[in-house]
């Protein structure tokens, strides 16, 4: 196997109210290609700052973290954006959809942004939305769907562009159980697919259908599950 990300002995502190916050204490974590990790903690534990530093949003204060052989620290900002741009699929809690505009037109924005010819990007897009099962879907809006529909689109937006890797924080937390379990089987479909899956969840019955655990405390990172 081959590594596609690897932290090295990383910190991250922020500074709040005069006081120094190190939201991850040396941590050291290294994820396989095509492996599906779970990342498991409660609020506060340091999980979200650990995706942040995954997804190429954040850099360490100390110790080193290697993105598909590129040291980030080193990276230009536009080198940075190229990487979550093309390489990296982000799923949310909150959907984060555009409210006026429709499923596919949601799912098209980050392949505007990259340039990504019309017709394109609506072929792209289209399959994504497909993929999902939204196929019937494309021209609703937002507010014209449910919960778990909404985060669908959200998945097709992450995986229209093929990235190698998803990074998904929370994806169910806003979801009912049928809905819940609906996106899960599709973000397992997409890592036997051979993507790389890096889901963030405080919910243990949701990380035991990944195939490897770790559980964040105070910033650090431990084998097995959350107690």
């Amino acid at each position: 196997m081959q590594a596609v990300m690897e932290l090295k002995d990383v910190s991250k502190t922020y500074v709040q109210g005069g006081q120094q916050i190190k939201a991850l204490d040396h941590v050291t974590l290294t994820v396989e290609r095509g492996e599906f990790l779970a990342v498991v903690g409660r609020s506060g534990s340091g999980k979200s700052t650990l995706m942040n530093m995954l997804g190429c949003l954040d850099t360490p204060t100390q110790g080193s973290y290697v993105f598909a052989g590129e040291e980030v620290a080193g990276l230009s900002d536009r080198r940075l954006a190229e990487i979550r741009n093309r390489k990296i699929g982000f799923v949310f809690q909150g959907f984060n959809l555009i409210g006026g505009l429709s499923a596919l037109e949601n799912v098209e924005l980050p392949l505007a942004y990259r340039g990504v010819p019309r017709g394109e990007r609506r072929a792209m897009a289209l399959e994504a939305l497909e993929l999902v099962g939204l196929g019937g879907r494309v021209e609703h809006r937002p507010g014209q769907m449910s919960g778990g529909q909404q985060q669908r689109v959200a998945i097709a937006r992450a995986i229209a562009a093929r990235p190698p890797v998803i990074l998904a924080d929370e994806p169910t937390g806003n979801l009912d159980l049928q809905a819940g379990q609906a996106v899960m089987d599709i973000l397992q479909g997409l890592n036997r697919q051979g993507r790389t899956l890096v889901l963030i969840t405080h919910d243990r019955e949701v990380a035991r259908l990944a195939g490897r655990r770790v559980c964040i405390r105070g910033g650090r990172i431990s084998s097995g599950d959350a107690p």
